[in-house]
């Protein structure tokens, strides 16, 4: 059935643009005759309507929901996944505002998609990131149809300089406690991470029987013998060792120590606004100094190798 004259037209009307912005891009085809540039302009528009239906045809069969969900439920901690999600759902709305889904998103859609996150440096990298983790994701599950537009994006800001690693000394400990009343959930988390070290992402899923504990951090199992001080703290709470931490997320946990920890610094009570990780530094360095024993130490962090251990503490001040 032959095509309206109103495409036809619309279709003439584009080689034609095309014609003249390739007489004007390329002086050496400027002398073409009109039918030979014509030739040229309709193979360029076919190999570019070419490439666009190669690119519907790749993404027709991947379930971008689905394709989420499993990526998000493979990081392997909640703070990870939470980042990462709103990474995705920020994605997702300038997606919308493009008039494309994510899988239909170019690599310089990456750099505009960048710039366009508003808050701090970190933000900026984290959503990056995220985005950036999620097509890596799908490149390999893809076998490659789909690309890792955030490779080589210039619009990420420089990383800067790391925090110097802090940690609070035992009386401002000892005022932290105080402030948040030592028997009430925060005060027993606090008391859990300073006196045995474990990170917040391991408080939620924490159950003790007795003096030992189990739990999983960074997504691996660990166990060990909890510790005087901290069952204690637990049983001052009144909260129940199966599962002391069980109705709170980590990043709860964390926002609540940041808020008091800011209140003090700001009334003078404590040096500096510290975090839940530096809660870490405390119990690594009290136990360094209590024993000197590096691989001991290693092991109730759970790190990875006595060398990672070194580079912590090396970082606090403590070894050369």
């Amino acid at each position: 059935m032959p095509l309206p004259s109103t495409h036809l037209s619309a279709g003439a009307e584009a080689v034609d643009e095309l014609a003249r912005r390739i007489a004007s891009d390329a002086p050496e085809l400027a002398e073409l005759p009109p039918r030979e540039l014509a030739a040229v302009a309709k193979a360029v528009l076919a190999g570019k309507l070419t490439e666009e239906l190669r690119a519907k045809v790749d993404i027709s069969g991947i379930d971008y929901e689905e394709e989420k969900r499993i990526f998000l439920e493979g990081r392997a901690s909640e703070a990870t996944r939470e980042a990462y999600g709103r990474a995705l759902t920020q994605l997702e709305a300038f997606a919308r505002r493009r008039g494309r889904s994510v899988l239909e998103l170019r690599p310089r859609d990456a750099d505009a998609f960048i710039r366009g996150v508003e808050g701090s440096a970190s933000t900026v990298r984290l959503r990056a990131a995220g985005a950036s983790s999620f097509y890596g994701f799908l490149e390999r599950e893809t076998e490659g149809r789909i690309k890792n537009l955030f490779h080589g994006t210039r619009s990420r800001p420089p990383s800067s300089r790391r925090r110097a690693l802090e940690l609070p000394s035992e009386d401002e400990l000892s005022t932290l406690l105080e402030a948040v009343e030592s028997t009430n959930v925060l005060g027993a988390a606090i008391a859990v991470m300073a006196y045995r070290g474990l990170r917040v992402g391991a408080l939620p899923e924490l159950t003790i029987k007795g003096r030992r504990f189990w739990t999983r951090s960074k997504g691996k199992e660990i166990s060990g013998e909890l510790g005087t001080a901290a069952i204690e703290a637990l049983e001052a709470a009144g909260l129940p060792l199966r599962a002391p931490f069980g109705e709170l997320t980590a990043r709860k946990i964390a926002d609540r120590m940041r808020r008091v920890t800011r209140r003090l610094t700001a009334e003078g009570k404590l040096e500096a606004a510290y975090s839940v990780h530096d809660l870490r530094h405390f119990f690594a360095v009290r136990e360094y100094r209590r024993t000197k024993d590096l691989y001991r130490v290693s092991k109730l962090l759970g790190h990875a190798s006595i060398q990672v251990t070194e580079t912590y503490l090396r970082g606090l001040g403590e070894v050369d």
